[in-house]
């Protein structure tokens, strides 16, 4: 195919898709910057992919949205109706912040100190009962200090409407069908008021969020997933690696890599099964962390599990030993990689 064809052909090919949505003002507040920035970005983006700096056209489409039970539902309910997207960005506004923030985690907590603007609010609740939904992308291995402003990382995006919205689209997003090993990626946003930064810094920071968000980990890293299974005294089951590993006699959440075809559902089942031989139920993701080992990297993405039937005994084909672990004794251990961190976050 000669370059002119080729050329046409790509300019023809129907472009990714992504959603950025903010919210309609509230409260004493007579505008909202996330609805102001996401006025200025519907249409075609030319979003460059940090990793490899190939630029590529996306099709931005956008939503203010109400704020209310409508609006935090709606992009889930447009998920759940088949609407498709190959990346979903929200956007908010946090009084309290004065520089931009990634939220990592939705929680399962409503709380809110004002109603909404049809006068809902729900003091001390949550939203299913069933638990925190983490991301599945990792913004702390993103190079911050290249964008235009501080950044902070968050596990709390609040409990009121933001949070409610975010909590909502991750739960759809792993509810409904997929043909990756995980979603698209989705994160939230959190923005300062305007007297902390303009709308146009706003944007511009914006924008360099979508650039790592639709390329959130370099394009040669290996999808793990890694199996939180809590028993009913709050305790977690770790396992460890045998002699001769390269982590070898460290703890970790036991999991593996996820096979082409897998989700990341099906993959955690086949590992747990073929590493301890237990059968678990996974529910929901909780969080990813990006792992350099060598020349490798690995994108570990920890789910939560629940187990099919209590143990009696573990067959253990890939590691040395293994043990239910609470927050006094997890701290004491050697952990391989960053599983570390997948214990303090689950005990956060």
């Amino acid at each position: 195919m000669d370059e002119k064809l080729r050329s046409l052909v790509e300019t023809m090919a129907p472009l990714r898709r992504l959603l950025v949505t903010g919210f309609e003002p509230f409260g004493s507040h007579e505008h909202n910057i996330s609805a102001l920035v996401v006025q200025q970005l519907e249409g075609h983006l030319d979003v460059k992919n940090p990793w490899t700096m190939k630029e590529e056209a996306w099709a931005c489409e956008i939503d203010v949205l109400t704020v209310d039970v409508h609006g935090a539902e709606k992009t889930a309910s447009r998920i759940y109706e088949g609407e498709q997207w190959d990346a979903i960005l929200h956007l908010g506004l946090c009084d309290q912040c004065v520089v931009p923030r990634f939220e990592c985690v939705a929680q399962d907590r409503l709380s809110m100190r004002i109603p909404d603007n049809l006068g809902r609010q729900v003091l001390d609740g949550s939203i299913d009962g069933e638990g925190d939904r983490g991301c599945w992308v990792d913004p702390s291995c993103w190079p911050i200090e290249s964008f235009c402003s501080e950044v902070t990382l968050s596990i709390d995006a609040g409990a009121y409407l933001c949070n409610e919205t975010y909590f909502h689209t991750l739960r759809a997003l792993t509810n409904t069908g997929h043909s990756g090993p995980l979603p698209p990626p989705c994160l939230f946003l959190h923005l300062p008021n305007t007297n902390h930064m303009s709308v146009e810094d706003a944007r511009e920071f914006v924008e360099q969020t979508i650039a790592h968000l639709v390329y959130s980990s370099p394009p040669d890293a290996i999808d793990v997933v890694a199996a939180a299974i809590e028993n009913e005294h709050g305790e977690f089951l770790v396992t460890q690696r045998p002699k001769g590993d390269p982590d070898e006699h460290a703890w970790e959440f036991p999991g593996g890599k996820i096979e082409p075809g897998e989700s990341w559902s099906e993959a955690l089942r086949r590992e747990i099964d073929e590493e301890l031989g237990l059968e678990v139920n996974p529910s929901r993701l909780l969080g990813t962390w990006l792992r350099h080992r060598g020349n490798d990297a690995f994108l570990i993405h920890l789910v939560g599990a629940d187990l099919q039937h209590p143990i009696d005994s573990l067959t253990l084909t890939s590691h040395s030993a293994w043990m239910w672990v609470d927050e006094e004794k997890g701290e004491g251990l050697p952990w391989a990689g960053r599983d570390g961190e997948f214990f303090r976050h689950l005990y956060r």
